[in-house]
Order: C-alpha cells, then structure tokens, then sequence
C-alpha cells in the first residue's frame, strides 16, 4: 500500500501556526486607537518606495509572473497559482461587501502626495490577502529548494514581499492595520484550504471528459461573475481621504475572476488537448523567446484594454480579461509550439 503524501510537513504547519497566531496578537492590538498612526511616515523617499512595493499586490504583476511560469517552467503550477489567486480575490470581494468597512479618513496630505485613490470597501485589504494566496502558493510549490545549509531560502523571500506589501497598504494611506491583520488571517486560511483540496478536485475533474470540463468551466466561471455582479452591483463608499467625497464603484473583483476562469480555464483545458505545449522539452534560449512572445502579445492586448478604453462596466472587465486570459493560455502556447519547431 503506498504511503500517503504529505503536502506540509508538521513542522511547516507549526510555524504557520505560530505566525497565524502571531498576527492575531497583532490585531488585537491593533485595537488601541491611534496605534495606526505609528505606521505613518514623514519621509517622502520612504512613501515613495513603499508606493512602489504596493504594486506588487497588483494584477498586472501576478499577469507577468503567471504568463512566466506558464511559459517557461511549469504549466500545472500557473494554473493552481491562477486558481489561487482567483478564488481568493473571490472570496476577498464578498467580504469586503459583507463588513462594508470604509477607508481611513486621516493621513489626507499622504494620499494627495501619492496620487492613491482607492474607491472599494476597506476591510480585508484586497492586496494583503490575495498577495498572501498568490506569493504563499508560489513560496509552497517551491518550498524543497534549499540553499544554505537546508534554508527554505523561497518561503522566506515572498513571506518577506507579502509582509512589505501588508505594511505599505497601512504607509501609502489606503487601509488601517486593521485591514491588513484581517487579510493574512483569512488569506493564510484559504491557501492552506486551497493546498489540501486542490489537489482532490484536479483529480476528479480530470476523470471528465473535454466537453464536460468545458460546459463545467464555462457555468461556474459565468455563474461566480453574475452572482456577486447582482448580488452587490454597485457600492456606496467613502474613497481614502477626506477630501474626496464619496462614490459610487462596482466591485471589480466578480468580473476580474469570472472573466480569468472562463477565459484561462477554457483556454487551459483546450492547450492540454490540442497544443500540448511542454516548457520543460524547450531550451533556455526558446523558454527566454517564449516569455518575451507572451508578455508582448499580453501587454498588447492588456493596456488598451484596462488604461485606454475607459469603459465603466463589469460585462466589460469580465470580457476584457476573459480575452486576455485565454489569449496566454492558448493561443501564446500554439504560437510559441510552431515557432519553436
């Protein structure tokens, strides 16, 4: 009888015990007023830094390193990341409509010096949670590879990139530490959720056949989108900082994932059967021109969709991203597979 595979060693699930509990002290602290302020810089250049570190908590950043992997390691390992992601922006959108928790309305001259204006729900923060499922999965697919006498060197980096992340959401202005406690709390708990149950329903799902997997895709990706689209189709907020009133601002997180599902789940499932692009076949030199193909062909399609055309509508985010989602899982793969041929 084979010995049951262990997904996270007792001592991993120790340590992620212990830091688990370790923020929740936090947050409670948290509790005491004005103990924000203590996160507030005067240092322009420090603003600065950690206005650029924020944008490791963006899509596009998780886009590129999604469409890298994908391209030039391993497939399988983008698309649970993709999955990952996507589920906890999920969840993160409901939340956020469940408490309705407003944005700090301190630190006005802050939010003006930046330019951050930030018109969803404040609580969990949105870029705290989902880059703890997104960096946490990467830091768990690659958790073996040690350096220095046995250092999880991996885990330790992107721990240290969603701990920036976290801090500069509270430094830029756009959430209290309150926000950010919450969202590593429940983004902790969804990607241990997500790392033991995965790997169950891949098994089953892969038992199905292609117009199964299809027609099943397609009906969860659209009915995740016009649940939370009608459910909460627009929210009354109240943006950063004082001096900006309040707004009317769809969550834009139903149709950033119903669009990636139906778009990279389609595109996914039809590569595997008809492409069958191997990155681990290629040469380093192929793998470098694939990514480059890619990230050109995405950001071509990407900016005039999401920067250029402003169009207000979750049917449109759902479409954009829907395009842009099955064009890298695809048809990249078909374009690089004759090329590299």
């Amino acid at each position: 009888m084979s010995e049951k595979k262990i997904i996270l060693s007792k001592k991993a699930l120790m340590i992620i015990g212990i830091t688990w509990l370790a923020i929740l002290v936090v947050g409670l602290i948290s509790l005491i007023p004005e103990v924000n302020l203590a996160f507030y810089s005067s240092s322009s250049t420090v603003r600065a830094i950690f206005k650029a570190i924020t944008y490791l908590g963006d899509p596009i950043v998780f886009i590129i390193i999604v469409a890298i992997i994908y391209l030039a390691y391993n497939k399988k390992i983008a698309k649970n990341l993709t999955l990952s992601l996507l589920f906890s922006y999920y969840l993160n959108g409901i939340i956020k409509e469940i408490f309705q928790d407003g944005r700090p309305p301190g630190n006005t001259d802050l939010t003006e010096e930046l330019g951050v204006i930030e018109s969803s729900y404040g609580f969990p923060s949105g870029h705290t949670q989902n880059g703890t499922s997104f960096w946490g999965y990467i830091s768990y697919e690659f958790k073996d590879l040690k350096k220095y006498k046995e250092i999880p060197i991996i885990p330790i980096v992107f721990s240290v990139i969603v701990f920036l992340v976290a801090i500069s959401r509270i430094i830029i202005g756009v959430h209290d530490l309150q926000d950010i406690v919450g969202a590593l709390l429940i983004g902790i708990c969804f990607l241990l959720a997500f790392i033991y149950l995965e790997p169950i329903f891949t098994k089953q799902f892969n038992k199905l056949n292609l117009i199964t997997k299809l027609v099943i895709t397609v009906i969860v990706s659209l009915g995740l989108f016009l649940i939370g689209t009608f459910l909460w189709p627009r929210a009354y907020v109240q943006l950063a900082t004082q001096n900006f009133p309040p707004d009317y601002s769809d969550n834009g997180a139903f149709g950033l994932v119903g669009g990636v599902l139906l778009g990279f789940g389609v595109g996914y499932i039809l590569e595997q059967e008809f492409v069958n692009y191997d990155p681990s076949q290629l040469t380093n030199k192929q793998k470098v021109l694939n990514v480059i193909i890619g990230l050109v062909i995405a950001l071509v399609i990407f900016i005039p969709l999401e920067y250029l055309l402003e169009i207000d509508s979750a049917f449109y985010r759902f479409g954009r991203y829907a395009i842009l989602s099955f064009v890298v899982a695809y048809v990249v793969p078909l374009i690089c597979t004759k090329i590299n041929k």
